[in-house]
């Protein structure tokens, strides 16, 4: 283990008021660019993602050897609050923006400034993996993420956490692809919502998943449904979303259907121990969505596939969600399924993830309790992810502790 990762005996620490060790269920690193090169076989490596410098000095995002429409840098989308109102498009990612994104040990250092005890990292450039057609390329690309994310979070096992990308078209790879990463150290598993659609216009309640589901059933290992791009070929309606804003506004539809997907397909009825999570899609719809699927089944039973168990039940024994901590329907969510099953997150380093502090907004809201917070920030969390809360406490020293009040929680912005 490196320095980044080791305890601290100045005796300094005792008039330090201890921490309490917040959990971030959903961080990102930003893969890097000369990482493709490195890591993928060789046929693939001219479609994997590139940036290149125009005459004007501007800079070109490649994928499939195309330019990409973004209209802000990728400095600009690793950069917390890049695209609101004091921000920039062209913030520069070498020279601007943190290396936490993506060096472990500043992002030790980093977490240390921030008070996250945890990090459960997921990718940015991969999220999209299912949109890519090739299937090849999809498995490769899953790969070599995969497998420079392990060693990334080998700098510090215990508070850098890792997410599988696990492309599903080819259910046979998934399942060794899946158990490799789980037998390397990963927390988690992160599916799309809606995966590039097989020939049969495959859904997350197939049961041609069902060996994948006892899979992460059998290991104890939970999955993330994280959304991606609203504009996904996938989902179809890219041609309905005349602009960034409503681009934005598209995001939570992904993990609707990804919820009604597992509860009417019958998944979380067939493997009973499963966990699964929905993340990054807001948190505020999910009463209004497990009410109309409650409702639908009522109304149209002699049409439907009535579960035993009601939607709201499903959930609340083996879903979580994460999202938005400033949604306005938080609290009402958290009411319905329980608070810890509604999970805190940073989404740090993208541009769009809460802002201006995601840390200060959850434990400034006045519609939860004490005991709600330090759920949603802490308690939650580990039990999804099954981290051992005793050993991460012994790991991190004495300048944390359980027992300090959430409301001392500080800031996670501007610090470091």
């Amino acid at each position: 283990m490196n320095d980044a990762s080791a305890k601290t005996s100045d005796p300094t620490l005792d008039q330090i008021e201890p921490r309490f060790p917040v959990i971030d269920a959903d961080g990102h690193v930003f893969e890097p660019f000369e990482m493709w090169q490195e890591r993928l076989p060789a046929e693939f490596v001219d479609r994997a993602w590139k940036r290149e410098r125009r005459p004007d000095g501007t800079e070109a995002v490649l994928f499939y050897g195309h330019p990409t429409s973004m209209e802000w840098t990728v400095g600009t989308l690793c950069t917390p609050g890049g695209l609101a109102e004091g921000g920039r498009v062209d913030i520069d990612l070498d020279t601007e923006v943190d290396r936490g994104v993506d060096d472990p040990v500043r992002r030790l250092e980093l977490m240390d400034a921030q008070g996250i005890a945890v990090s459960v990292l997921f990718p940015t450039m991969t999220l999209g993996l299912d949109d890519i057609p090739d299937e090849e390329f999809r498995r490769a690309y899953a790969r070599a993420y995969n497998e420079w994310i392990a060693e990334f979070c080998q700098a510090d096992p215990m508070r850098l956490r890792w997410g599988a990308v696990i492309p599903t078209g080819d259910v046979e790879w998934a399942l060794i692809e899946a158990t490799r990463c789980i037998e390397a150290g990963a927390t988690t598993v992160m599916l799309s919502p809606i995966p590039t659609p097989a020939p049969e216009h495959r859904t997350l309640g197939d049961p041609v998943l069902d060996p994948f589901w006892k899979l992460l059933t059998d290991r104890g290992v939970p999955a993330v449904i994280h959304a991606s791009n609203p504009g996904s070929p996938s989902l179809r309606i890219s041609k309905l979303l005349a602009s960034r804003t409503q681009w934005q506004m598209g995001v939570p539809f992904q993990l609707q259907l990804g919820v009604m997907y597992l509860i009417d397909g019958g998944v979380l009825e067939r493997h009973r121990a499963l966990r699964v999570g929905f993340f990054e899609g807001d948190v505020g719809w999910l009463p209004h969505w497990l009410g109309r699927l409650t409702q639908t089944y009522d109304k149209m039973a002699l049409v439907s596939r009535v579960p035993e168990r009601s939607p709201v039940q499903q959930f609340r024994d083996q879903c979580v969600i994460s999202g938005e901590p400033a949604d306005a329907g938080i609290a009402a969510t958290a009411a319905l399924v329980g608070a810890a099953n509604v999970l805190w997150a940073s989404d740090w380093p993208h541009q769009d993830g809460a802002w201006p502090d995601p840390k200060e907004i959850l434990r400034d809201r006045t519609d939860l309790s004490e005991f709600d917070k330090a759920s949603m920030f802490t308690h939650g969390s580990a039990e999804f992810y099954r981290i051992d809360v005793e050993a991460l406490m012994s790991h991190l020293g004495e300048t944390w502790s359980l027992d300090a009040a959430v409301s001392s929680v500080g800031p996670m912005l501007d610090v470091g």
